[in-house]
């Protein structure tokens, strides 16, 4: 089986990387982004073993987002920041899956 890698995000902040060989998939807003990481998770064309989503879309994620995409091992969907710059989403989620692994943030 081949796994695929893809990211969301900004037309501009995501263009370059399909010169790596990322599936790019542009995303306007945060419920867009979903919507395709939905789709994308039901796709029976191409299996995802890494979403990249930027940073300024996922800080959005609700937390029956964030369950829905943490149900399955596969893909994992791991936030990047975007041109503009990190947000702090990244590491702040970081730390609440730290938290919940071993009891207490230990990157603090």
């Amino acid at each position: 089986m081949n796994y695929q890698i893809a990211i969301i995000g900004s037309k501009e902040a995501i263009e370059g990387f399909s010169l790596l060989g990322v599936k790019t998939v542009p995303a306007q807003n945060t419920e867009e982004a979903v919507e395709k990481i939905r789709e994308m998770k039901r796709s029976s064309d191409e299996v995802f073993a890494i979403i990249f989503i930027t940073e300024d879309l996922a800080k959005d994620f609700t937390q029956d987002d964030e369950k829905f995409f943490a149900k399955d091992p596969l893909p994992a969907i791991i936030p990047l920041p975007s041109h503009h710059g990190s947000t702090g989403y990244s590491m702040e989620r970081l730390s609440r899956i730290v938290e919940r692994a071993v009891g207490s943030d230990i990157l603090k």
